[in-house]
């Protein structure tokens, strides 16, 4: 029962790692193939099992994802990793995101506004489903005990709530904005005991963060 939790969330880890040491002129049409590609790997492993459970009633979800995408906005902008790890050696700081301009990097405007396309899908749609269904429907529980599969989705620990935080924050370079918004799409999960609703946020974030880099070229943040 691992595989619906854990596949989709490796298969689009190694499959960005993959575009990404592609040379350039493929990148276009290697990230839409495997933006699509992970979308069906997930929907066919995840059809029927009933672990997603759609649903209209999002309106919360909807204010949690906006509110979270503003925070990690501003968060990112105080750049306070920098001052709070200045101290600390090379390895235990925070990496650094690589900003990738389509229109920089890309030479054709059919490259461009395909990669720009798909990106807005992939971000918006495939990593909600994909990293919710793995850090709130499998890791907060894998914590808890062996018996993960047996334990209800909604159950909390402190060890979970904090280790899903960390792990999180450890997977990307803005940890303080990293850690706010996990705080907040976990608080979300166990208020709605729903992984949909954590989706449907994610999902409004992502959106949004997406209009926000194309408005304004802050590309570091894509």
């Amino acid at each position: 029962m691992i595989k619906p939790y854990v596949v989709p969330f490796v298969a689009y880890l190694v499959g960005t790692s993959l575009v990404g040491s592609l040379p350039i002129e493929y990148y276009a049409i290697a990230y839409s193939l495997m933006v699509v590609g992970v979308a069906i790997a997930t929907w066919l492993l995840l059809r029927g099992k009933k672990i997603v459970v759609p649903h209209w009633r999002v309106i919360e979800a909807i204010v949690v994802g906006l509110v979270g995408i503003a925070l990690w906005i501003v968060l990112c902008d105080l750049q306070l990793e920098t001052l709070l790890t200045r101290h600390l050696p090379g390895w235990l700081r925070p990496a650094t995101r690589v900003a990738f301009n389509p229109f920089e990097k890309l030479a054709t405007d059919w490259e461009i506004y395909t990669f720009i396309v798909f990106r807005l899908i992939g971000l918006s749609l495939v990593v909600p489903v994909v990293e919710e269904v793995f850090w709130r429907g499998f890791l907060s529980r894998w914590l808890i005990g062996d018996d993960w599969d047996e334990i209800p989705l909604w159950t909390f620990t402190w060890g979970a709530f904090w280790g899903v935080i960390g792990l999180f924050t450890l997977a990307h370079p803005e940890w303080l904005a990293a850690a706010t918004y996990c705080a907040l799409m976990s608080g979300l999960f166990y208020w709605k005991k729903d992984i949909w609703s954590c989706i449907v946020a994610h999902g409004v974030s992502n959106f949004a963060m997406g209009i926000y880099v194309l408005t304004t070229g802050t590309w570091v943040l894509w």
